[in-house]
């Protein structure tokens, strides 16, 4: 049994039903007391007639359900008013004291005409005069139990439902922020399209301009449709990567070459939107572009104990102290998504590449969307 999703405040089974406070209540309370009946009646039977055990039993029990509905109340009237928890517990013990002789008052009121027996009097102390301390322990201790029960599931719900709303709390916050960080990246990419576009017009290469117009339109459709989504597959994330490369290759040509390496497995693993698209922008613009031959960025992936690996690197010039901030802020934002995604779980690692480069690593906790039908097919290489 656990806090529905579905319903504020109703409880969920585990075959599915959803239950409210007041069924879960009722069901508790007459199973609970009909239990306890049953076990009283057998303890009479040894003592009384048939006729006068069951009486007497379900006095008991009519009397105690009652009692203890008329506590739930009162227990209500304690929240609405936020009553301090020791005060919740301190009224209990008093209702459970207080409560043990109303209790054996009531019941003897009740099965005292129906069984035939003469009462002494309606004195109240008349009525408890039949009364001992092992009774009053005896319906003290049943009072207490009852209570227990009741303030303890009352807890559990209640610290279920404050859990449930932090966590949708910080749910929103994290996603308020990661939004934000992704949002960083959009406008960048964007500006530096832009400015391609304007010296390609500027070069008299219209045709390439307006291929470079049409890419950016898939680029921009592609950031519209996962614009508040913070989590894609990685064949999507691909797609933006590839988006980009063509963007940039139409630019450069023969100077920017790119090849994938994309395990079936890993196509369908779930990433952080834009996580890798920063990193091969990076690559290109601070790695391959800047040498007089131009490079080659690989962008692999594949899955390993439960993790998804992740690898951009390039054959450019290497790690230097003169990269730009612009570079700087691409992987300053991807490790704090990184961090706002998976805590301590995620690791970045950058460092240098097989083929003389810039070599970036990302390991993620992997979780894998279910195939349907309808995966991004990328590229094995690009020219």
């Amino acid at each position: 049994m656990r806090v529905s999703e579905k319903r504020p405040g109703w409880l969920a089974l585990g075959s599915g039903r959803q239950l409210s406070h007041n069924t879960l209540f009722w069901s508790l309370q007459m199973g609970g007391w009909v239990g306890f009946g049953l076990m009283m009646l057998g303890y009479q039977l040894r003592w009384l007639s048939p006729k006068n055990a069951v009486i007497g039993d379900v006095a008991l029990v009519a009397t105690g359900i009652g009692l203890t509905t008329g506590y739930r109340y009162l227990h209500h009237w304690g929240r609405r008013h936020a009553l301090s928890p020791i005060a919740v517990i301190a009224v209990g013990i008093a209702f459970a004291i207080a409560g043990s002789p109303i209790w054996y008052l009531l019941q003897r009121l009740i099965s005292g005409p129906l069984t035939g027996k003469a009462l002494p009097g309606w004195h109240p102390y008349l009525l408890l005069s039949g009364i001992n301390a092992e009774v009053i322990l005896f319906y003290i201790f049943i009072l207490l139990t009852w209570l227990l029960l009741y303030i303890g599931i009352n807890g559990w719900i209640s610290f279920e439902l404050e859990r449930r709303r932090a966590d949708r709390a910080v749910a929103t916050a994290q996603l308020a922020r990661l939004q934000a960080l992704q949002s960083q990246l959009e406008p960048h990419f964007l500006f530096n399209t832009l400015n391609a576009i304007s010296s390609l017009v500027a070069e008299g290469r219209n045709d390439a301009a307006s291929a470079m117009i049409a890419r950016l339109s898939d680029f921009l459709r592609l950031t519209m449709q996962t614009s508040e989504t913070p989590e894609i597959t990685l064949g999507q994330e691909l797609a933006f990567v590839r988006q980009y490369l063509d963007i940039q290759q139409l630019r450069f040509g023969e100077r920017l070459g790119f090849e994938f390496s994309i395990t079936s497995e890993a196509m369908e693993a779930v990433v952080p939107t834009l996580i890798l698209q920063p990193l091969v922008e990076n690559a290109v613009r601070h790695g391959i572009l800047p040498r007089a031959n131009g490079g080659r960025v690989t962008v692999s992936a594949r899955t390993e104990n439960g993790s998804l690996l992740l690898n951009v690197d390039d054959d450019g010039l290497g790690m230097r102290s003169s990269t730009s901030q612009a570079a700087g802020l691409g992987l300053s934002n991807t490790a704090t998504r990184l961090a706002e995604h998976y805590g301590g779980r995620a690791d970045l690692t950058i460092g240098r590449s097989n083929a003389g480069g810039v070599g970036i690593a990302i390991s993620i906790p992997l979780r894998v969307e279910p195939k349907n039908g309808q995966s991004l097919r990328i590229a094995e290489a690009g020219e």
